[in-house]
């Protein structure tokens, strides 16, 4: 699935967690007024099955929108130049703007909190880990 594909089917994913959750509370609401008269009767069956079927509905949702979220980050991080921050095409090899290799990261660049230190540095200046050596 591409970025823009996943990014669309986030935005999907959240909208309609957002019905469910709705429908979820409307449902609960609509078993509150219900239940004092139809306890005697038993005839609550019907709302509480639609509780549980929307709780199911939502609970897989939220776990494809997290999976979805995930692979949208890796891909964004994957098409990202790391020497100029742009963000590249899916296929992209070099970036669009500055011509590097995607992935390739420069030497100023720490591993550890992802900050762009200064040409010839060997200490990262935010969090002082060792930075690669030429």
């Amino acid at each position: 699935m591409t970025r823009d594909e996943l990014k669309i089917n986030i935005d999907w994913a959240a909208q309609q967690i957002t019905e469910l959750t709705s429908a979820i509370h409307n449902a609960y609401a609509e078993l509150g007024k219900e239940l004092y008269p139809m306890l005697a009767n038993g005839e609550y069956a019907e709302l509480t099955e639609k509780i549980k079927t929307a709780e199911t509905n939502l609970s897989t949702l939220e776990s494809e929108k997290s999976e979805m979220e995930i692979e949208y980050r890796r891909q964004t991080e994957n098409a990202t130049c790391f020497y100029c921050k742009t963000l590249n095409a899916d296929d992209a090899v070099f970036c669009e703007e500055c011509g590097k290799r995607l992935g390739e990261k420069p030497r100023e660049y720490c591993d550890v909190c992802a900050t762009m230190n200064n040409p010839g540095q060997k200490f990262c200046g935010e969090c002082g880990a060792k930075l690669k050596e030429l």
